[in-house]
Order: structure tokens, then sequence, then C-alpha cells
């Protein structure tokens, strides 16, 4: 395998300093393209993946965890005792024991106020208030009364699942209660499907209510790709969103579908189905995961290693662990001391010399030496 490093260039003098400043750990010294390479410097205490421009990253002082949000430069914009992902420009913040909404700047919409605000999705976030549960919109305005025992987050089909007393039904962004609570159970909608559970069975709603797939199925798991998993009499096979078999229950395990693909467990081994329902990738190793950037992760004898989407090796089995590609990178390590990043072609393009490391989002990576976390940049 071709290692080959990110070019370096004429910063030898920083990078000198730096290297005898520090003392040795379990990870090499850096490397000048990891100097070169560093966007916001080793300050955190842990970091999160970058979203929308921002990241949540915790500070400790004096044994107290403090997270903050920064930007791309590592400006601390605002700092709580908790964050939420961003989402469409906002977030929901804890201070103490209550909730807030702040937005992509820091600057804050709705002090804390509710002992609960979750995650924004499609511009609504759930909100608990004396035992009930409503949403909030992102100027913090309640659109829906906090009236519900409990409630799921929306999707892009625009749809919440609520509970009331033991049931389940589902109302829009505007508080509509456009399906009637009758479910035991439900699942969130996905590709205009959702799993609703009647008894002790599972079947599929569109999103008018009615049921296009009559509930038979002990388990069942969202669609994707046009398929979901179902089971039934322990064994696990994929329907179509007609409800029409594509692969008949047989399987001790089964992953949702990504880039036409997916992994399933067959005799104590992983291998791959196609979206036509063939055994593409025999089963033969003992873990598998969903391709990602065309490639998808495989285990083997506690090694870890890349197939192509025609089930060949890609990439050899060299690594105790490794992640999912993303941003054309995925980070591997041999030892669980030294992280580093490969490239599609299996080439380190970021030498193993990190304490630990987070795949790249929006351009960025978070990376972790001498206890102390950063994040390093693609070019």
């Amino acid at each position: 395998m071709t290692k080959t490093p990110l070019k370096t260039s004429a910063y030898f003098l920083a990078a000198l300093a730096l290297l005898l400043a520090v003392s040795i750990s379990y990870a090499v010294q850096p490397t000048l393209a990891y100097v070169e390479n560093l966007q916001i410097n080793l300050q955190f205490d842990d970091a999160g993946n970058f979203n929308d421009d921002r990241a949540a990253v915790m500070i400790a002082h004096q044994g107290r965890a403090q997270f903050a949000m920064i930007n791309r430069n590592g400006d601390v914009l605002f700092t709580a005792d908790e964050f939420h992902d961003i989402d469409n420009g906002v977030t929901a913040f804890r201070q103490n024991d209550l909730w807030g909404i702040v937005d992509h700047d820091g600057h804050i919409i709705l002090s804390p106020a509710y002992p609960k605000i979750s995650a924004f999705k499609q511009r609504r976030a759930a909100f608990l208030e004396h035992g009930k549960w409503g949403f909030l919109n992102t100027v913090g305005e309640p659109v829906v009364p906090a009236q519900y025992d409990n409630v799921g987050s929306f999707t892009d089909d625009g749809l919440a699942g609520f509970q009331q007393d033991t049931l389940w039904g589902y109302l829009n962004t505007f508080g509509d209660e456009v399906i009637a609570p009758q479910f035991a159970e439900v699942q969130r909608f996905s590709e205009q499907r959702a799993a609703v559970k009647i008894a002790d069975n599972w079947g599929f709603i569109d999103p008018q209510g009615t049921i296009l797939i009559t509930p038979q199925f002990s388990q069942a798991r969202v669609f994707r790709e046009g398929y979901a998993a179902v089971m039934v009499d322990e064994r696990w096979g994929y329907i179509d969103k007609q409800g029409h078999w594509l692969v008949k229950p047989q399987f001790q395990q089964a992953k949702a579908f990504s880039e036409g693909f997916a992994a399933v467990k067959q005799s104590g081994r992983y291998g791959y189905l196609n979206s036509d329902g063939e055994m593409v990738v025999a089963p033969y190793f003992d873990d598998a995961w969903s391709f990602s950037e065309g490639l998808a992760r495989v285990e083997k004898n506690a090694m870890v290693g890349y197939i192509d989407n025609h089930g060949d090796i890609a990439i050899e089995a060299d690594y105790v662990w490794a992640h999912s590609f993303s941003d054309g990178l995925a980070v591997v390590t041999q030892n669980y001391h030294q992280y580093g990043f490969i490239n599609r072609q299996g080439d380190i393009v970021i030498e193993p010399q990190f304490e630990h490391a987070r795949p790249f989002h929006d351009g960025l990576a978070a990376i972790r030496l001498r206890n102390k976390w950063g994040y390093l940049r693609k070019d």
C-alpha cells in the first residue's frame, strides 16, 4: 500500500518549535503535514463534528464540563451546559436545569425556560412543559401546545408521531392531527411510509394514514432506497413499498440499503444483497457496514478493510478499527493509539499520529493529541 503524506511547505520553524515543546505520548510526534493542516489549535477537552459551519466542543474547568459553540476559525460564539446539533441556523441549549434556543451566531432567541427542548428537525423542536410535550418553531414560539404524553421528531415527510394516553398518531408541523391516535407503537416516516404496530404486529401506512401493508411482521425497520427490512419467525427479509417480497425472511440480521446494497447476516457471517435481491457478496465477513462513497467497511478476524460495489477487496483489512468514508477520507488505526486518514485508494494521506480522530465533515476533522482536541482541514 502506497503511503503518501500530505504535502509540506515552509512551516519548518513553527513545526520544530512545537515538536521541541511537547512530550512523547502514545502517538508519534506530529508531522509537518499535521502542523500545516491544523485549522483550529489543540485546546478542547472534547470536540464534535462540524455541521452548518459550527461545532460543539467541551472545555473542562475546575472539574466542571462546559460546552461551547465554535466557528471554523475556532472562535467561541456561545457557551452552555449542553447543546444539540445546529439545524436551520438554530439549536437548543441547556443552562443549569432549563433549556432555551440560540442561533448560529450565538445570539439567544429564547432564554432558558423549559425543562427539556429536543433537537430541531424540519424547523420544529419538541419541548416539555408541565409533564406534557409540544413543539416550538425556530423563534421559540409554541406552534403545538404542550398537550401530549410523548412525541417523536419531524421528518422530510412533514409528520411527527404523538402519543395520547396509550395510543400513537401523527401530526403535521402546524399541529394538525392528520392521523388519529390508534396505534400501539409507531416509527418515523421515511420515503412516504411509516411502520405502525397494531396489537403484536407491524405494518406500514402512508402519510394519509391508509394501511398499505397489513400488519404481519414481528419487527419492522424504516424504508431506505425503496426497501424495508422486516422480521417473520425470527428471520429478516426485505419488502418493497407495496409490500411485495424482495427477499423472503432468511437472515439473522438485515441492515438498511445504502448505495444499492444491504449487509445481511446468514449462518453467522455477513454478505451483501443488491437491489434486485441477489446475494452479490457471499456471507464471509464477521461484520459489515453500509456503503459510503462507493466503499463498505468489512471486518474479518478482528481486522477491518473495505470492499467495492463489485464485492472485491478495495483496501486490505490492515486495521484494528476504521470508520466509513466521509469527505473522501476515512479514519483508520492499527493499534488504537495512533489514528490517521486514508483515501479511497487506500493511500495514507495523513500519517497515523493522533490519540483519536473523528471523520471529516464540512472539510474539517476533530483530532486529539496529548489529551487535547483541535481540528484539521484536508487541503
